[in-house]
């Protein structure tokens, strides 16, 4: 698997379920019958993933959101989309 950067274009895989629970996200990937759950901030970075974008422009939007410096951010956000990428949930270009 190639390292994540910023302008790494990173796309949800599709045929996972997904619902809100509370503030939570519950994920259903049938292919494999395995569950997730992504609390808040996992759940917003599913939210934004609806549309392919960069790593840089998921930063961009969660900085704002959660008033998050920059590097953390990065690190939290690429290690999050790596485990992901991982399970086969996302996929890179």
């Amino acid at each position: 698997m190639p390292a994540l950067g910023l302008d790494t274009i990173v796309a949800r895989k599709t045929g996972a379920a997904a619902a809100p629970v509370d503030d939570e996200l519950v994920l259903l990937d049938p292919r494999r019958s395995r569950y997730f759950s992504f609390d808040p901030t996992g759940r917003r970075v599913w939210e934004l993933l609806e549309e392919p974008q960069s790593v840089r422009a998921l930063c961009t939007a969660l900085e704002r959101e959660y008033a998050v410096e920059p590097e953390r951010c990065e690190a939290e956000v690429v290690s999050f989309l790596e485990q992901l990428t991982q399970h086969e949930l996302v996929e890179t270009r």
